[in-house]
């Protein structure tokens, strides 16, 4: 269904919004009139997997036209090729349906509606795991203190607010390595309080996310001389998610509007517009209150821009964007007015080379819950240190392009560099002893920046070859002042330390060869150099009594290693007709050593005697090995 991805780097249009400071990527969905009448693509892989992709586009009439798509997949096969008790791909069930009618207009104008619907039932975690256990969660967390509205026998969330009108929990999980006089008398003590509760016995530890979200979008140019277009969308996500005894319940809708109007003046494109945006959020954290304080943004903004053609060869785009911000959280309310000026230069001295640079500033609301696996995994105990504002960026690129086209190759390269300087930016401080995050803004004297550059290569000759490469450089950091656990400033001294899981130099490369009109190789890979991870360093171990009694240290290394992975296709086609098949990950690269302390994942023991406890975060690839997979498509 996509038709084709627009990439723009650097600040971008005015029309895209104040967030739209690092480059937009736009995903153009097919009309009728481009896509095949007909088209499927099914595939299996050696791990179990399965995947299919069925569609079909109609002319109504002259003037009405439709495309219609179902995609789904499916992976319910646990492997666990490094033995230490966990899957290494998460088992997953995936469908979505896909709907677009265009409509042809008076002035050659067009409006188009398209609606699109997403479920996935996702889990991963510990071999052996009951789905019937989901949902059990911890006793401390759930006693009369933590529940404000008591007990009422259905473990729902405080003052009855439930989400989806289902249970919040179950029962309470039995705490691991109690032997049995200890477990019945554990059982005993929490049925004295709570005499209805039920009791999930040798819990495993499962990561289960349950995800449903529905998108309507719709454009309409109307038809008059003038070119004015209206624009508008709603998107609803549910999710309901359970990592290991933490239940993660979130309900979201946005809902957007858009009009402008475009109009040439001889040298000048003028646009201008207005719009509106809302964002309802309502989860079970403290970034809603328990579920009784909903998360909502109110942002109308208007903008302007003019693309000025200074000359055959120079043009320069001025665009200024207002958006007044209001949100209301339990975090507390905020008004904020966003200016976002852009400026974007273009120099082209002939068809073959081009000179870009762009200067704007940008703006952007977080909503850590939403954003940060973290701070919903269980692992740890999500605070905010302070009222968080919104992260506020500065981003300036510059870009060249060239081409290169002779009787025997084709060349097209891009040279890039960017800097984006952050303010309020909003970090967490992780205090792997007392298993907390406290989320802040670095401000005053602190900042976090990116600064980067980029290079591509794509190459095509008068033989059917053709070669692609890309190589990035990303630094990533922040400049803070040392804090303590509670996020507080500690001395005088701004220390640089660079953002987890971004690696600073990574690249892509692909090589294609038709053998003939029927027969193609394709060969695609990434590599990746050392990225930063979440390592707990040393933990000190306890006595029953709470007296130290020794230490232990985090075997992972602090940053991954370098690694590449290769991917190999073949493609034979017979009319209408493509059968595929190839190897992921040629070389069976497999991360090692991901997880600690796997045979105590509630940390039961690590709660008391200390120790290293059981995390989630440190990842840098996926686990899943070698994988052959084979499929046919079909196009009529």
């Amino acid at each position: 269904i996509i038709n084709r991805v627009e990439i723009v780097k650097g600040a971008a249009s005015s029309l895209y919004g104040s967030e739209a400071i690092g480059g937009v990527i736009n995903i153009i969905t097919k009309d009728a009139q481009n896509a095949p009448r007909f088209f499927l693509d099914y595939n299996a892989s050696t791990w179990g997997e399965l995947t299919g992709n069925t569609g079909f586009s109609a002319n109504m009439n002259d003037n009405i036209s439709t495309i219609f798509n179902v995609d789904g997949y499916y992976y319910n096969t646990p492997k666990d090729l490094d033995k230490d008790g966990f899957m290494d791909k998460t088992l997953q069930q995936r469908l979505s349906f896909f709907n677009k009618w265009n409509f042809k207009q008076k002035y050659n104008k067009t409006a188009s509606i398209s609606v699109r619907y997403y479920n996935e039932d996702r889990h991963g975690g510990e071999l052996g795991w009951d789905p019937a256990h989901r949902g059990f969660v911890e006793y401390n967390e759930y006693d009369n203190d933590r529940n404000s509205g008591g007990y009422n026998g259905d473990y729902v969330l405080p003052n009855g607010y439930s989400i989806y009108n289902e249970k919040y929990a179950k029962g309470f999980r039995v705490p691991r390595f109690l032997n049995e006089s200890d477990r019945s008398e554990w059982k005993k003590e929490v049925s004295a309080v709570h005499p209805d509760a039920a009791f999930a016995e040798d819990m495993k530890y499962q990561e289960s996310i349950y995800t449903s979200r529905l998108e309507i979008v719709g454009r309409w140019q109307l038809p008059i001389k003038e070119n004015v277009t209206l624009q508008a969308s709603y998107n609803q996500h549910d999710q309901n998610s359970a990592y290991g005894t933490e239940l993660f319940m979130a309900h979201q809708k946005t809902a957007f509007g858009q009009a402008f109007w475009d109009r040439q003046f001889g040298a000048h494109t003028l646009l201008a517009g207005a719009s509106y945006r809302y964002v309802w959020f309502k989860d079970n954290t403290i970034a809603s209150n328990n579920g009784t304080k909903p998360f909502e943004t109110f942002l109308p903004g208007v903008f302007i821009q003019d693309l000025w053609k200074m000359s055959a060869k120079t043009s320069l785009l001025l665009g200024y964007r207002f958006d007044y911000d209001q949100t209301e959280s339990a975090n507390g309310n905020h008004q904020n007015a966003v200016h976002s000026p852009r400026v974007a230069f273009k120099y082209a001295p002939d068809s073959q080379n081009a000179f870009r640079a762009s200067l704007g500033t940008g703006y952007r609301v977080v909503n850590i819950f939403s954003e940060d696996h973290r701070a919903l995994s269980g692992q740890y105990e999500a605070t905010f240190g302070e009222n968080l504002n919104p992260e506020k960026s500065i981003s300036g690129t510059l870009d060249y392009e060239g081409r290169v086209a002779t009787e025997d190759i084709g060349l097209t390269y891009s040279l890039g560099a960017y800097y984006t300087h952050f303010f309020n930016k909003i970090y967490p401080k992780r205090d792997d002893r007392n298993r907390t995050l406290v989320y802040y803004n670095v401000d005053g004297d602190e900042y976090a920046r990116n600064i980067g550059a980029s290079a591509d290569i794509a190459l095509n000759f008068n033989f059917p070859l053709r070669l692609t490469a890309g190589v990035s450089y990303n630094q990533a950091e922040l400049f803070e002042y040392e804090r303590d656990d509670e996020g507080n400033k500690v001395g005088d001294k701004i220390e640089a330390s660079d953002f987890e899981f971004s690696p600073r130099w990574m690249g892509v490369y692909s090589a294609a060869y038709d053998f003939t009109p029927r027969f193609t190789v394709d060969l695609t890979g990434e590599w990746k150099g050392p990225m930063l991870l979440p390592t707990q360093g040393t933990m000190e171990t306890f006595d029953a009594e709470g007296k130290v009694t020794g230490s232990m240290t985090d075997p992972r290394p602090e940053r991954s290693p370098r690694f590449m992975k290769m991917n190999l296709q073949l493609t034979y086609r017979v009319g209408n007709v493509e059968i595929y098949g190839g190897v992921k990950n040629i070389f069976n690269y497999i991360p090692k050593n991901l997880l600690v302390n796997v045979d105590d994942p509630f940390n039961d023991r690590a709660a008391v005697y200390g120790g290293l406890q059981f995390d989630t975060e440190y990842n840098y690839t996926a686990q899943q090995g070698r994988t052959g997979y084979a499929g046919i498509r079909y196009r009529f």
